[in-house]
């Protein structure tokens, strides 16, 4: 009997020291992990180790990055010198009442001079290049390189030239006087110099009064004014003063005698009625603008 009862201790005994031991195991093992049989310790520790040979997909996934650079890179458009300082400013498509206008202005610092014959203006209908011009308007002149020296407003403008093929021409305070004899768009205001009276205190008073009253750029029709058409050295005055041709030769070198704005006729549409960009470069091909519209 009592051999039978010392047995069934040792039994109880081992037994409660296989649960104990197996409690303790539990306790000791490293958070986040369980015994083998419930979860492989491997799950957990493929988190930290990477392979010594990337896949494909890892070389792609950390090389994908600085590719997309280098692309951008190589499709980057080479700007010009120029950029910001010739700007696309407005545009308008021809209509039954008006030609095509492609407005361009200029914004330069003092002393800064821009060519700007040769420039190209290119669109989905075509391309247009920057002609030669006369900065100070006299018919018989050559036409020579349009040359920016200040803030400037430049119309390109697809209509036909009313002073002749080649004949582009920078506005000047004698204008108002060819205005009388053409017809000009975008139209443009016109103040011509008038005399002073000082200027005419040598003529009969009644010549003198006639001649203050006329408007800025008009040019005297006084042949049916008795007084003035019998009157030689009047008439002669007045012929001899109020024109383009003795205004340019009276003004011309005044500081204030040309105005900033070009007219420029291309005789190529290339406005688009509707959507379009347009894109502007310098004589070295260099982007300087674009229009979108």
């Amino acid at each position: 009997m009592k051999v039978v009862t010392i047995f069934i201790i040792i039994i109880i005994a081992v037994a409660a020291y296989s649960v104990f031991d197996e409690y303790l195991k539990k306790e000791n093992l490293p958070e986040g992990l369980e015994l083998q049989e419930n979860k492989p310790l491997t799950a957990n520790v493929s988190k930290s180790i990477q392979p010594n040979n990337p896949s494909p997909n890892q070389i792609k996934s950390e090389t994908t990055k600085d590719e997309v650079i280098e692309i951008t890179q190589e499709e980057v458009v080479d700007t010009s010198p120029y950029y910001g300082k010739v700007k696309i400013s407005n545009i308008q498509a021809q209509t039954e009442y008006r030609p095509s206008l492609i407005n361009l202005r200029v914004n330069i610092y003092p002393g800064e001079k821009i060519n700007l014959t040769g420039w190209k203006i290119k669109a989905r209908k075509g391309e247009i290049i920057i002609p030669k011009g006369i900065e100070k308007y006299q018919s018989h002149i050559t036409p020579r390189d349009i040359i920016i020296k200040e803030y400037t407003n430049i119309y390109l403008i697809n209509d036909s030239n009313p002073l002749g093929r080649d004949k582009n021409f920078c506005l000047n305070k004698c204008f108002g006087y060819i205005k009388n004899y053409n017809s000009f768009y975008p139209s443009f205001y016109t103040y011509c110099p008038k005399p002073k009276l000082e200027d005419v205190s040598h003529l009969n008073p009644y010549c003198q009064e006639y001649i203050l009253r006329l408007s800025s750029c008009e040019i005297p029709n006084y042949s049916n004014n008795i007084k003035i058409a019998t009157d030689s050295k009047c008439v002669s005055f007045l012929n001899n003063t109020f024109n383009y041709s003795s205004c340019f030769k009276e003004h011309s070198k005044d500081e204030d005698f040309l105005k900033n704005y070009w007219y420029v006729y291309v005789g190529t549409d290339i406005v688009e009625p509707l959507h379009d960009t347009i894109y502007l470069y310098d004589p070295n091909g260099l982007l300087v603008d674009k229009y979108m519209y």
